[in-house]
């Protein structure tokens, strides 16, 4: 796993390969996903449906659109993540340019064909047609009030303990309800959703310098293998793999 990550945008570039992992269903809130298989093939579900890409191949994922993704020691899949602030200040015919000014970087064209650059490109247009197609469902002005409250707490709240018979008290719902409203809303339970923010976060903060120790109590892990655990289930290395694997571009 190789991530590298732009100085100036919101912009971030993986590449997943040689790992035999099953990335189960999760969602990403606040970034969109271009995805474009590289060598061999990669499984992937989305939508209740299950898709093959293979080499070559790329699909997009919008905010919150649950996905679940397979690899094998043998495939090769790199992903362009975008964060929705990106898609919204600059028009899609900006935004491709300053995302071929990054991909045209020595350090990413080292891993990719000029081929596959092309290909990363020419999604970048889908990118924003999901963006105006998802808009005004994924708008916390359309979100039911509850579930408002509930999706800022999943994702502002990263050192909290947010049980479960607490957060449905709060929202006046019974908690077997609230688990029902939280999956059609955002594809994961309650608890799952705020595991993968609070890693999400702490990928942030490992970026910006602080230490695992330091990472792991501001994202509310006072168990330092719970973190590492819970961090390497979902970004699929360890925090300090992932730490010696981030670049800037």
């Amino acid at each position: 796993m190789k991530y590298f990550h732009s100085g100036q945008y919101p912009i971030e570039f993986v590449l997943s390969g040689h790992i035999n992992k099953n990335f189960s269903s999760h969602n990403h809130a606040q970034h969109y996903i271009i995805s474009l298989c590289i060598k061999d093939s990669v499984a992937a579900t989305m939508e209740n449906k299950s898709l093959l890409l293979k080499e070559n191949d790329f699909f997009t994922v919008p905010p919150f659109m649950p996905h679940a993704v397979s690899l094998t020691d043998t495939s090769v899949l790199v992903s362009l993540c975008m964060d929705k602030s990106f898609v919204e200040d600059y028009s899609s015919q900006k935004g491709t340019e300053i995302l071929e000014m990054l991909l045209l970087s020595p350090k990413i064209q080292k891993r990719i064909t000029k081929l596959q650059t092309e290909l990363l490109l020419q999604a970048v247009p889908y990118v924003y047609e999901l963006h105006d197609t998802h808009k005004e469902v994924n708008s916390p002005a359309t979100m039911e009030n509850d579930m408002f409250i509930l999706c800022d707490r999943l994702m502002n709240h990263f050192s909290d303990s947010l049980p479960l018979d607490s957060l449905a008290r709060d929202l006046y719902i019974s908690k077997y309800y609230l688990i029902h409203k939280c999956k059609r809303n955002f594809g994961l339970t309650p608890h799952k959703f705020h595991l993968q923010n609070r890693i999400r976060k702490a990928q942030t903060l490992l970026f910006t310098n602080k230490s695992v120790t330091e990472t792991s109590m501001d994202t509310g892990f006072y168990d330092q293998s719970h973190f590492d655990r819970a961090f390497k289930n979902i970004v699929g290395i360890s925090p300090t793999e992932y730490l010696a694997s981030s670049k800037t571009l």
